[in-house]
């Protein structure tokens, strides 16, 4: 199991709270997790659960202008299974040429860019891609990484 709890001082208690800082998370509940799973049929892969347990979704460098919004369970099975706004998105026929449903697009960069995770894990890690580049070997190296550096997304192209 991944340990995220060094986010927790970015964390607030509900989406009316702001915490003034850069960065901002936003509790998920347990259902909401087990919800996404029914949709998708399969359990959400094991460091993106830890992390909905332990922290929750959010946003990354607000001040930055990007989105840089780790999506909540919600967004998470729309994205994917193209469901609602996303039903004929066409920034997403991109990512199923790229992935063949093998990763979940769980980051959003900026409107239509996202970064995928791994649905397989290998020892309780599943890798984080910018397309087709492994970006980190864990989505908790990925975090830790991105809270410290800003401009890490934007030094992949």
């Amino acid at each position: 199991m991944s340990n995220f709890f060094f986010v927790n001082e970015y964390r607030v208690q509900n989406e009316t709270r702001s915490n003034d800082l850069d960065s901002i998370f936003y509790p998920l509940s347990e259902d909401d997790v087990k919800i996404a799973e029914a949709e998708f049929g399969y359990e959400l892969p094991t460091e993106l659960k830890d992390f909905y347990m332990q922290i929750g979704y959010g946003f990354f460098h607000k001040s930055k202008g990007d989105i840089n919004r780790l999506l909540d369970t919600t967004s998470l099975f729309q994205v994917n299974l193209k469901r609602n706004e996303f039903e004929a998105d066409p920034d997403l026929e991109v990512y199923d040429d790229l992935y063949h449903g093998e990763k979940l697009l769980f980051f959003e960069v900026n409107e239509g860019v996202y970064l995928a995770i791994d649905k397989d894990d290998e020892n309780g890690k599943n890798k984080i891609y910018y397309t087709d580049s492994v970006i980190s070997d864990s989505l908790e190296d990925f975090i830790r990484s991105f809270l410290h550096n800003q401009k890490l997304i934007d030094q992949l192209d």
